[in-house]
C-alpha cells in the first residue's frame, strides 16, 4: 500500500480588467492522488479564493479573502468535544457517587 501524494499550491486566476483597474484573483488548490502500483485509483480536488491583487493607477493592493467557515466549524468542533468530555466526567461522578 501507497501513501497517497498531496500537491498544494497557489494558482492565479485569470485577470479582470473593470475600467482602469485589473483585478488578479489566486486559488488554494489542494489535490490528493492514490496510486498504488501507478495506476490512479482515486483523487480528490479542493480549491478554495485566498486573495485578489488590485491593480490601478496608484499602485497594486492585495485583499486576503478569509475562511471564515473554517474558523466557525472549528470553533463548533471544540465546543462538541468539550461538551462530551465534560458530560462523560459527570456521568462518571455520578457513577462514583452510587457505589
Amino acid at each position: 500500500m501507497t501513501i497517497p501524494k498531496q500537491r498544494i499550491r497557489v494558482v492565479a486566476g485569470t485577470p479582470i480588467v473593470i475600467g482602469d483597474r485589473r483585478l488578479l484573483p489566486s486559488v488554494l488548490v489542494t489535490s490528493l492522488e492514490g496510486q498504488p502500483g501507478g495506476a490512479a485509483i482515486f483523487g480528490a480536488l479542493k480549491m478554495r479564493p485566498v486573495s485578489i491583487v488590485e491593480e490601478g493607477p496608484d499602485g497594486a493592493r492585495w485583499h486576503a479573502i478569509p475562511n471564515e467557515t473554517a474558523d466557525v466549524i472549528s470553533v463548533m468542533l471544540a465546543v462538541g468535544a468539550g461538551v462530551a468530555v465534560v458530560s462523560i466526567l459527570i456521568m462518571l461522578l455520578a457513577w462514583l457517587l452510587r457505589e
